[in-house]
């Protein structure tokens, strides 16, 4: 059987398929695009970049000292933690012993930074009786910083026992305080740039690690 197509009818199919290749790059170009976005959504978020933070108590302004040399090596913010004590001259010294003596806590003001963007963590403090001082004492139990790397600077005028060292990093490791470096800077008599110097030794003795990202 012979078909005899109307010539009208002829180019009604022409423009019809002329209509639908002009359409068929889009519907192509949306389906790879729905697989490309699927697999971008499969990706793990991006991991934050985190900086060193310094954190530091200082009563009669040495421990300071050592914090802005930290802060200025590693080109990072520092944060200093406030007590509402008055520990000012003797009566100030006296609350200081009455709190290493009977453990006390301090009562802090609220700190200003977020820890969580923050990596590693350098804390300074002064060693009384040959403990923490009672304010970085209290900012470690209230604050979390399991999963972080905190390195210790210590300062102080006499000297520490290994004895007493030992049950201060014990105390820290009970925390969960994963601590990657320690730091002993002897203060007494000395000048600020004697006290940055006698610092940036031992810095290049044990570096401290930087991390580049969140990663851990």
């Amino acid at each position: 059987m012979r078909y005899i197509f109307d010539p009208k009818q002829r180019w009604l199919t022409v423009l019809f398929l002329l209509f639908v290749l002009s359409f068929s790059p889009l519907l192509i170009f949306d389906c790879a695009r729905g697989e490309v976005d699927e697999s971008l959504q499969k990706l793990p978020p991006a991991s934050p970049i985190q900086k060193p933070l310094v954190i530091f108590y200082s009563r009669t302004g040495k421990t300071k000292m050592v914090a802005n040399g930290l802060a200025s090596t590693f080109s990072c913010t520092m944060e200093e933690i406030q007590s509402t004590e008055d520990r000012e001259g003797l009566l100030g010294a006296f609350t200081c012993v009455l709190d290493q003596l009977l453990d006390r806590d301090d009562q802090l003001l609220p700190c200003n930074k977020d820890m969580r963007g923050y990596n590693p963590i350098i804390i300074a403090t002064p060693i009384w009786l040959g403990r923490l001082s009672s304010p970085v004492r209290t900012f470690i139990k209230q604050t979390n910083l399991k999963g972080k790397e905190v390195y210790l600077v210590l300062t102080y005028n006499g000297r520490l026992t290994e004895e007493k060292e030992k049950i201060l990093l014990d105390d820290l490791t009970a925390q969960g305080i994963t601590l990657r470096g320690l730091y002993k800077i002897i203060t007494k008599e000395k000048t600020e740039d004697e006290i940055i110097k006698d610092l940036n030794l031992k810095l290049d003795d044990t570096p401290i690690r930087i991390m580049i990202s969140g990663a851990m």
